[in-house]
C-alpha cells in the first residue's frame, strides 16, 4: 500500500508541475493509447466467416450442425437456418470433411453415384442409378447459368417396345428456381431444351417442359408449331433488313443536314418462298451420236456360158445404221429464302430555319423556309443509291419536306437545363455551407477548448515553489516547514498617481482639462 501511495504522490507531484495544457495532452495521450491498444486486439481476434452451404433442408442443416459441434468448429446460422457460415480458413477443409462423411446427404447426384462396384445389382437398379446421375449432372449444368439459383430435372425414358406402334416418346420436366426478379430470355430457355434433349437417347426438344417455381409454363407441353416458328422468324429477318436499310440511309443523311433533320422509314417485302425446280432442256441444233450399227454382205455369182472366158465376180453390200441423241440439259434450281421482292421507303426532311435580315441572333427568331426541288432531288438519288433501289422491282421512294414541330423538345430541354443549373448552384451552395460550418466549428471549439483549458487550470492544485538549500538539516527544515510568502509591494502606476493628484487637487486639474480644451 505504500508503494501505491507513493506511485500516486509522485503521479501527483508530476502533474502538479505541468500547465492545464500540458495535462490536457497526458490524458489525450493515455486515452488513445487504450483506445488504439483495444481496437488492435479486436482485429488480432476478429474471425471473418464465409458460406459453407445455402439452402440446406433442416434436416440436412441439423446433420451438419451436429458435426461441426463434434469437432468443435465454430459456425453461424443465416436465412432462417438453412445457411451455415464457419470461419474462412476453414471452408474447404470442412466440406472435404463433410463429404468424407456424405454429408450433405440431399442435393444432385452425378455420375459418382457408380465410383462404387455393387456387386449383385440388377438391371434395373443399374437403368435407375444412370437415370438419377444423369438428372443429376443436368441439375448441375443447368445451375450454372447466373439467373438459375436452383433446379431439378425428371426424365422418363420409356421402356424399348417389339414393335414400333407400342414404342413411346422420352419425355423430360425440368423446375428451375431464379433468383430475384431475373428472368430467362428465349433463347436461354431454348438452349436449356436443346441440352436436355441432346443429353438423353431418343428425347426431341417438343417433349420437354420448363417450369418455374411459381407454375409458370416457361416451355413445351405441345408441340411445336413450325409455320409459327417460320413466322417469327421471318419477321425478324424482315425487322433487321429494315433497320440496316434505315440506318444506311438515316447516318448519310445526319452527315449531310445535321442530326435531327432527317427521318428514314423503309418497308421491305422479302419473299420466303422456297421453290426447287428440275429442269429438262433440250437442243435440236447439236445432235449427239448415241449408237452406230453397220452390216456388210458378200454374195458370189458364177456365168456357165462364161466360165471359161471371165474369172469369178463378187458382189459386196454395206449397211449403217446411225442412232442420234438430242442435246438435253437438266438443271435442279432451289430459289434463295428472303429475298427482297419490293422496297418502299419514306423520307421526311425538315426545312431551313435562316435568321432574318436586321435582327440579331439573339432578338430575332428563326423562320421556316423549305428547300428546294433540286436539292431534295438529290438528296432523294442519296437515298436511293444508299439502300440499292431498283426500278425493276417497282421500288417506291416518297420524300417530303415539311417542318418539325420542335416545341416538345425545345421544352425539354429548357427543364434538363433548368434542372443541371439548380443541381450545380445546390452543389455549390452544399459546399459554402460545409466550409462555413467547419469555420464556426473551429472557432465554437477554439472558444470552448479555452474555457475548458481555464477551468482544468482552476480545478489543478498550484505549483509548489522549489527553493535551492544545501544539504544537511537546515534543508530538512525548510521542506518541513515552508517559508511563508512574502507579497512584494508594487509600485504605483501612472493611472493610480493621476488617480491620487485628482482627489488631493481638484482644482488643479479641473483648470488643465479646461486648458486643454480651449487648446
Amino acid at each position: 500500500m505504500g508503494s501505491l501511495k507513493d506511485v500516486f504522490k509522485n503521479f501527483s507531484d508530476f502533474t502538479g508541475r505541468m500547465t492545464p495544457s500540458q495535462v490536457m495532452m497526458l490524458f489525450g495521450v493515455v486515452a488513445g493509447t487504450i483506445v488504439g491498444v483495444v481496437l488492435l486486439v479486436g482485429w488480432v481476434n476478429n474471425v471473418t466467416y464465409s458460406r459453407l452451404y445455402s439452402n440446406l433442408e433442416e434436416s440436412e442443416a441439423g446433420e451438419v450442425i451436429s458435426y461441426l459441434n463434434d469437432n468443435k468448429i465454430p459456425y453461424k446460422l443465416g436465412d432462417g437456418g438453412r445457411s451455415i457460415e464457419v470461419p474462412s480458413d476453414d471452408v474447404y477443409k470442412t466440406r472435404i470433411s463433410l463429404a468424407a462423411e456424405g454429408l450433405p446427404r440431399a442435393g444432385s447426384i452425378g455420375y459418382s453415384l457408380f465410383d462404387k462396384n455393387n456387386l449383385g445389382m440388377t438391371d434395373f437398379l443399374q437403368n435407375l442409378n444412370f437415370r438419377r446421375a444423369l438428372e443429376g449432372e443436368l441439375t448441375r449444368t443447368i445451375m450454372q447459368l447466373s439467373e438459375v439459383q436452383a433446379a431439378r430435372v425428371h426424365i422418363v425414358i420409356p421402356k424399348d417396345r417389339l414393335f414400333r406402334e407400342d414404342k413411346k416418346e422420352a419425355t423430360a420436366s425440368v423446375l428451375l428456381k431464379l433468383k430475384g426478379h431475373a428472368q430467362l430470355a428465349r433463347a436461354q430457355i431454348a438452349g436449356i431444351s436443346h441440352l436436355v434433349a441432346s443429353s438423353v437417347e431418343g428425347l426431341s426438344p417438343e417433349n420437354i417442359t420448363i417450369v418455374d417455381y411459381e407454375g409458370n409454363l416457361l416451355s413445351g407441353g405441345r408441340k411445336t408449331d413450325r409455320l409459327a416458328g417460320l413466322s417469327s422468324s421471318q419477321l425478324e429477318v424482315r425487322q433487321s433488313v429494315e433497320s440496316y436499310l434505315e440506318e444506311k440511309a438515316q447516318s448519310m443523311l445526319d452527315g449531310v443536314l445535321g442530326v435531327g433533320k432527317a427521318i428514314v422509314r423503309v418497308t421491305a417485302d422479302l419473299n420466303f418462298q422456297q421453290v426447287e425446280k428440275t429442269a429438262e432442256t433440250y437442243d435440236p441444233n447439236a445432235p449427239v451420236i448415241r449408237s452406230e450399227e453397220r452390216t456388210r454382205a458378200t454374195n458370189s455369182a458364177t456365168d456357165k456360158s462364161e466360165q471359161l472366158s471371165e474369172s469369178n465376180k463378187q458382189d459386196n453390200t454395206e449397211t449403217i445404221v446411225t442412232n442420234y441423241e438430242i442435246n438435253k440439259t437438266v438443271e435442279h434450281i432451289i430459289n434463295a429464302v428472303g429475298t427482297v421482292d419490293r422496297l418502299s421507303v419514306a423520307v421526311m426532311v425538315d426545312g431551313t430555319y435562316p435568321v432574318p435580315e436586321g435582327g440579331s441572333g439573339g432578338d430575332a427568331a428563326p423562320v421556316y423556309q423549305p428547300r428546294s426541288a433540286e436539292e431534295l432531288d438529290r438528296l432523294a438519288a442519296v437515298v436511293r443509291n444508299a439502300v440499292g433501289f431498283q426500278p425493276q422491282r417497282n421500288d417506291q421512294i416518297e420524300m417530303f419536306n415539311i417542318p418539325f414541330d420542335r416545341q416538345e423538345l425545345q421544352i425539354e430541354q429548357q427543364q434538363l437545363d433548368t434542372m443541371y443549373q439548380r443541381d450545380f448552384y445546390w452543389e455549390i451552395g452544399k459546399k459554402v455551407g460545409i466550409v462555413l460550418l467547419v469555420i464556426l466549428a473551429f472557432f465554437y471549439l477554439k472558444s470552448k477548448s479555452k474555457k475548458l483549458f481555464k477551468a482544468l487550470g482552476g480545478m489543478m492544485p498550484a505549483p509548489r515553489p522549489h527553493h535551492y538549500s544545501p544539504s544537511g538539516p537546515s534543508a530538512i527544515q525548510d521542506e518541513e516547514e515552508p517559508s511563508p510568502i512574502v507579497l512584494e509591494k508594487r509600485k504605483p502606476r501612472l493611472v493610480d498617481h493621476m488617480q491620487q493628484t485628482a482627489k488631493e487637487k481638484p482644482d488643479e486639474v479641473a483648470k488643465v482639462i479646461k486648458t486643454l480644451m480651449i487648446e
